[in-house]
């Protein structure tokens, strides 16, 4: 299986001595913030109901012929192809079910945030998104795993989690100290060394983001307390999944296997397991290597077509 898509983001970090700090001046206004489209929006809400019909989404994916292209993709890719090729959007959506589809539409609509910045800034920023993707499939099969019901929202929280990083890569397209910052892999002093040299955190930029895109408080909370799971108290349970899938996604991607992960020694863990019986935190244990290779999988594929 190839791991290319599995690579860990750089790890350089900007310099401590030198006197310039990076400043960019309108982090803390969201009004200037890119904006994800009332397509997107409207899909990431689909994919948290059950009551969604192939002709709703279909219809949404009629209207833009970029998705509608990517849709037909993924539905003709060797993942799923069928007897024969498809070339109606409808059967499309059928083909791949409307909880993927909803997926790889959200996925689609994030990359409009900098799809139009100069190749350098894209590239940074499909790092960033490489890695919530991987964040996003992961959340997905471990909310089964774990029992806890929210499939689509855990995908979408995953998705969105470091939408900060990508804001601020997108506000800061010159600067090369805040591009290491960005795109380094992630630590718990990420917030804080962000906050020193931003003058914000991609947590609270990220939060800001999703008020202003009027996303669901859920996904909201998810982004702004996925460092700190342990202070969250209206949405605990899919804060902490998100950051555990996170921590988990991080090791994958540095290790490029699961081998010698300690699940247990992950501190975000307990907060996640918090109530949990023993054969329900046994069974999760279990599940996870088989959920590490399908988010493998699943990440790659999309992002095939989302090319």
């Amino acid at each position: 299986m190839s791991l290319l898509l599995l690579r860990a983001p750089r790890t350089e970090r900007p310099s401590q001595t030198g006197s310039r700090r990076i400043t960019v001046t309108d982090l803390d206004r969201a009004d200037t913030y890119p904006t994800l489209s009332d397509t997107t929006v409207r899909v990431m809400g689909m994919a948290n109901r059950t009551d969604v019909s192939v002709a709703e989404v279909a219809g949404l994916v009629r209207r833009d012929a970029v998705l509608a292209a990517g849709v037909l993709r993924a539905a003709n890719s060797c993942a799923l192809r069928g007897a024969r090729a498809i070339e109606d959007v409808q059967q499309a959506v059928l083909r791949m079910g409307l909880q993927e589809c909803c997926k790889l539409l959200s996925t689609m609509g994030v990359k409009t945030v900098y799809n139009r910045c100069s190749a350098a800034v894209q590239d940074r920023c499909d790092v960033i998104l490489r890695h919530s993707l991987f964040v996003a499939r992961l959340a997905s099969g471990l909310s089964k795993d774990a029992d806890i019901g929210q499939s689509g929202a855990a995908f979408t929280a995953g998705l969105l989690h470091d939408i900060g990083r990508l804001v601020a890569c997108v506000k800061c397209p010159d600067d090369a100290d805040a591009a290491r910052l960005l795109t380094a892999d992630e630590s718990e002093d990420t917030p804080r060394l962000e906050r020193e040299h931003l003058g914000s955190d991609h947590c609270s930029i990220g939060h800001a983001f999703a008020v202003r895109n009027k996303l669901p408080d859920t996904i909201a909370r998810a982004i702004l307390n996925h460092h700190r799971p342990a202070e969250e108290t209206a949405h605990r349970e899919l804060v902490a999944l998100i950051a555990v899938a996170e921590r988990l996604a991080a090791h994958v991607q540095r290790k490029h296997n699961i081998v010698g992960y300690n699940l247990v020694a992950c501190p975000h863990f307990p907060v996640l397991a918090r109530g949990w019986t023993p054969i329900r935190a046994a069974a999760f244990h279990k599940a996870l290597p088989g959920t590490v290779v399908q988010a493998m999988r699943d990440t790659r594929a999309m992002l095939k077509s989302c090319a």
